[in-house]
């Protein structure tokens, strides 16, 4: 049986990509599957997965630190291929693949060079200096990498003439089995899952709840997920505060997987209001999908790839994420009408189970997985 051991210093262990989708697809098509990650405080089944938890750091120093320790722990581990998500961690994989002269595989999560220009806790003029710097270190690791697995088709611009292959963060069929019509005399919600941040939305979503709020006096928008910073939490809590919001917003704080996809069921649409950020903008909406695979409507930014996809499966609107006039509007529509509500959700849900699932996209990845295995025996 080939073993992979899978690394990250900055993913839960329960993460849904790392986790729910690729560890769980391997070892279910018999890969002994080692993942060494972030203690989660969330419940998880490991599902055969052996899991070495580690302290999650208290400050990014400890963080990069932490990447040493990582690294003997993988070493001491009978991988036959590392598996490791974080870009942070490219010199340590490097200093693996010399120690070990095992197969190395680099999980391409986001546009790191796009995501570093707009991290908040950079000093704006040392951002495009930290992009170039990390695409120059990327450059010169590409050689002694044996493969790499993307996120998304927008990724592979950067990896021409490498081994790729792009598994696509489309939702698991896990959980929609959960899946069930809205019930009568509810009252109105709107939810949001994922990191919440000012650039994902946050002070335009609690907006639209101030504003919705007279013609929807029970309105509640739920915000499901950690909330990126302190700084952003504390001007949140202002703005509902001043608006006497504390009722109609409410904030969860980090949940399973399984609660995430309970909190959609109690909702009458999904958003994901994301600001037209570089990162953002080629990237495959994991939470809409989500949305729609639980048969909810979704009102989300209007980025090309976005705008297509609810357009093609009539599954809710697209509006510009910063006309709160436009959002406003197509919440109205579909707070205010329980018909379209209801013929949007099947739609996407629909949708979902015809092509927008991650089993295909695991059938992949297993097999590229064991053709880099099979090679040179």
């Amino acid at each position: 049986m080939d073993s992979i051991c899978i690394l990250s210093t900055v993913h839960l262990c329960f993460d849904v990509r790392m986790f729910q989708a690729e560890a769980r697809t391997l070892a279910r098509a018999g890969f002994a599957v080692t993942l060494i990650a972030l203690e989660d405080p969330t419940p998880g089944d490991p599902g055969g997965i052996r899991i070495l938890a580690q302290p999650r750091p208290r400050h990014r120093l400890q963080r990069m630190l932490s990447t040493l320790r990582v690294v003997r722990l993988a070493r001491a581990q009978p991988a036959a291929l590392y598996a490791f998500h974080d870009p942070e961690l490219l010199p340590a994989a490097l200093l693996l693949k010399l120690l070990t002269r095992r197969k190395l595989v680099y999980d391409v999560h986001e546009d790191v060079p796009a995501a570093i220009r707009s991290r908040t806790w950079l000093p704006r003029p040392l951002r495009p200096l930290a992009a170039r710097l990390y695409r120059l270190l990327e450059s010169l690791a590409l050689p002694f990498l044996d493969g790499l697995t993307l996120a998304d088709h927008a990724y592979q611009k950067y990896y021409r003439g490498r081994r790729t292959i792009t598994a696509l963060n489309y939702p698991l069929m896990t959980y929609a089995d959960l899946y069930e019509e809205p019930g009568p005399d509810r009252r109105p919600t709107l939810v949001y899952a994922g990191s919440i941040t000012a650039l994902r939305g946050l002070y335009e979503m609690i907006e639209l709840a101030r504003r919705l709020r007279p013609d929807f006096p029970d309105l509640l928008l739920r915000l499901v997920g950690p909330v990126g910073s302190p700084e952003e939490k504390a001007r949140a809590g202002e703005l509902i505060a001043r608006h006497d919001l504390g009722g109609h917003v409410e904030f969860t704080g980090l949940v399973s997987h399984l609660e995430v996809h309970r909190h959609i069921l109690d909702a009458d649409a999904g958003l994901a209001l994301l600001h037209p950020d570089p990162n953002y903008l080629q990237s495959l909406p994991t939470k809409m999908f989500e949305y729609m695979m639980m048969g909810r409507p979704v009102v989300v930014s209007n980025f090309p790839m976005w705008a297509q996809i609810v357009a093609e499966s009539g599954c809710g609107f697209a509006p510009d994420p910063l006309d709160l006039d436009e959002v406003e509007q197509a919440l109205r529509r579909l707070l205010g009408n329980e018909g379209l509500r209801r013929e949007m959700g099947r739609r996407g849900r629909a949708a979902v189970l015809e092509k927008y699932s991650w089993e295909r996209e695991g059938e992949r990845l297993v097999q590229f997985y064991r053709d880099l295995l099979n090679e040179g025996l």
